[in-house]
């Protein structure tokens, strides 16, 4: 037997008036489509039959009930491991909120929404099935590129408080993690790209529309240079602290208003880059396909949780979803019920060849956990994929804490798991979650 492969892409569009994800007021509805949203599957399998199948979503995220339900499903349809079934999410702003269920249990889920959702299952099951129905024989390289496409987020400001503002000092992965996957019959070909930053730029001019931002506009150009045919499949890095680089203004070091002009920039950018990470030499890898996953529990620092009079401070306030936190927060301090004091988070690693691993979290990880992750595991070649199976809260490195930050204070506020910072410990939470997974996996 040799290494097989089957890909295929399905739109998930959603209907307009859906409440959209990633944006301050909660139910802001999508009112038009720039551009429809995607989902593609990739399945590889090595000469022995082990398989591993990702599916890349142009979405925010997703609550952990459905998507292990429907991680479960593709499992059994398509005989892989469920620990080798991995989501990916693009962590598009300018798409329908399918992550609320994550946020503090304010108001019940729109019945459009929860519509939604079912017709998103039968259409990621549909392309799990044509990516089934195609496997074919295949022969896969992997490729190392860089790009400057993003920038680190976090500066401190005159008052010496950490803000969202571009730091050209800040840490950033400037990697680029191509796979060329070439059918040995036909010439078909499927590109798997892997880079961090956040897909922030659509909302800023065109705030209640729906499109794939960055991620899309890449595949789109990648296809005009390598044939439309080509299967060109995204999956979002370590982006938790990274912005695009093009929205930087170096004048009033802030981020400016976006233009649509943005967005086909840093496509074109990231997709030059791919092309000439593709144009390297590189050697065949022989598919050794192996998948671990688990959990971690970082712990919650309860004590630095803020006064009943912050959140009412919020509830007071005019966007709607500070009105929502804030109210919840606020009642749910005052009837003393006990808050999380840990957050449960669901890691993996995958192997795909011998000396070619990729470790992912199943929350908006920062950038610092790559060069951490590839220390401790003693893999320099590791990459790692953020967003993964259903998108969490944010996971700040231990060095990060004591700067603050919305990263560290004020994204707990808006997690069902909030509302509390991380206390510190989480580098050797994570550091042992890991290095568990490599054992198993090692055994």
């Amino acid at each position: 037997m040799t290494a097989r492969a089957g890909w295929a892409d399905v739109e998930i569009t959603p209907p307009l008036r859906l409440p959209m994800g990633g944006r301050g007021p909660r139910f802001a509805p999508g009112t038009t489509i720039l551009d429809p949203l995607m989902a593609q599957v990739l399945i590889l399998e090595d000469a022995g039959g082990n398989r591993c199948l990702w599916v890349s979503l142009d979405l925010i995220g997703l609550d952990y009930g459905r998507s292990a339900a429907l991680r479960q499903n593709l499992a059994g349809l398509t005989g892989t491991p469920y620990e080798a079934v991995v989501f990916n999410f693009a962590h598009v702003h300018s798409g329908p909120m399918t992550n609320f269920r994550r946020y503090p249990d304010v108001m019940p889920e729109p019945p459009e929404l929860r519509e939604y959702h079912h017709t998103l299952a039968q259409a990621i099951r549909s392309a799990a099935e044509m990516a089934l129905a195609n496997l074919q024989p295949v022969t896969v390289t992997r490729h190392t590129g860089a790009s400057d496409v993003g920038i680190n987020r976090r500066r401190r400001n005159a008052e010496g408080e950490i803000v969202m503002a571009p730091n050209p000092d800040g840490f950033y992965n400037r990697e680029l993690w191509v796979l060329n996957i070439c059918r040995s019959v036909g010439g078909d070909r499927a590109v798997a790209f892997s880079y961090g930053c956040h897909p922030v730029i659509v909302y800023g001019f065109a705030w209640d529309s729906i499109s794939s931002g960055y991620p899309g506009a890449t595949r789109q150009a990648l296809r005009s240079h390598l044939g439309s045919a080509t299967h060109c499949q995204f999956l979002q890095g370590l982006a938790g602290n990274i912005r695009p680089r093009v929205l930087a203004d170096p004048e009033t070091g802030t981020f400016r208003k976006s233009t649509p002009g943005d967005v086909d920039e840093v496509a074109a950018r990231l997709a030059g880059d791919v092309l000439q990470a593709l144009g390297e030499p590189s050697a065949l890898l022989e598919l050794t396909l192996k998948a671990a996953a688990g959990w971690i529990h970082p712990r919650r620092a309860l004590d630095l949780v803020p006064a009943i009079a912050h959140w009412q401070d919020m509830a007071a306030r005019e966007d709607e979803l500070s009105r929502n936190i804030g109210k919840y927060w606020a009642e749910r301090t005052h009837s003393g019920a006990p808050l999380s004091t840990h957050v449960p988070m669901e890691i993996g690693l995958l192997q795909i060849a011998v000396d070619q691993r990729v470790a992912w979290f199943g929350t908006e990880a920062v950038a610092e956990w790559l060069p951490a992750l590839r220390k401790w595991l003693n893999d320099p070649s590791l990459t790692a994929w953020g967003y993964c199976q259903e998108v969490g809260t944010y996971l700040p490195t231990d060095a990060l804490l004591p700067e603050g930050g919305y990263e560290v204070t004020q994204a707990p506020w808006t997690d069902v798991h909030g509302p509390a910072p991380f206390a510190a410990g989480i580098d050797a939470t994570v550091e042992t979650g890991f290095r568990k997974l490599a054992g198993q996996m090692s055994s």
